[in-house]
């Protein structure tokens, strides 16, 4: 009999948005989503049937308000370039949302051991509390400088996305860690996950490594911070590098 991939439990199971449908509904354009099963684009809300009534709408469903509030208060912006941002935040609710997008996501098109790492959070993600063998990483990417004939046209692209995918980081101690990126327009947060516990010198050498590889790193995201400051100088724009190391490293979206 299968159970649910929360809390075990044999109840009947129901649909999971792998995304939080109030978040897609704010989104007038259609959504398109890389299914690596099919190796094909699906333009449908995406979701996995193996979540219990209990966890889906009781347990799991405050996370998805609290996204979609917070994607009202910040999250909604397409960032033009040379402009900054800020963000506040309960990083519990944050790190919890995000991980069970991310949770969501591996169960549906990743790996088995990308999978079963994710499992160490199911009980943080229902319930929070503790929280080991994670970091959290934002990135804030603006919207691209369009060139044409040698000059700047007013229009920019903008960076309007929802994205959930693996990063393929070969860099120092690759062996150990995982990354998961999570897009929201201008906003890109990378999951850091350990594949088993790590002290932490090994996560300050992995962090050494990771800022200095191919994709900008973002500024790290403390569990005690409420709110968080970007400057211009800590921000990048969409432009055609960043594209190429991106689909150098990202394994699936």
């Amino acid at each position: 009999m299968k159970t649910c991939s929360y809390c075990n439990s044999t109840a009947p199971l129901t649909k999971e948005h792998i995304w939080p449908s109030n978040l897609i509904k704010k989104y007038e354009e259609k959504l398109a989503s890389y299914n690596k099963k099919i190796d094909k684009l699906v333009y449908s809300d995406p979701v996995i049937k193996d979540v219990c009534a209990n966890c889906n709408n009781v347990l799991l469903s405050p996370l998805d308000a609290y996204l979609s509030n917070l994607y009202d208060l910040w999250l909604y912006k397409s960032l033009n370039p040379g402009e900054s941002t800020r963000i506040e935040f309960d990083f519990e609710l944050l790190s919890r949302a995000l991980l069970k997008i991310s949770y969501n996501s591996a169960r549906a098109i990743a790996n088995d051991e990308i999978k079963k790492a994710h499992e160490k959070f199911k009980n943080y993600i229902l319930n929070g509390g503790y929280l080991t063998g994670f970091r959290l990483r934002l990135l804030v990417v603006t919207k691209a400088k369009i060139i044409a004939d040698g000059e700047e046209l007013e229009q920019k692209f903008p960076v309007t996305q929802l994205r959930c995918a693996d990063i393929a980081y070969d860099g120092v101690l690759s062996h150990r860690f995982f990354v998961r990126l999570i897009a929201i327009n201008s906003f890109w947060f990378y999951l850091i996950i350990s594949k088993k516990p790590e002290k932490e010198d090994k996560w300050k050498k992995f962090m050494e490594g990771f800022s200095s590889w191919k994709v900008q790193p973002g500024i790290l995201i403390k569990p005690a911070m409420k709110e968080l400051d970007i400057p211009v100088n800590k921000t990048t724009y969409m432009s055609p590098e960043l594209m190429g190391t991106l689909m150098d490293a990202v394994l699936n979206a």
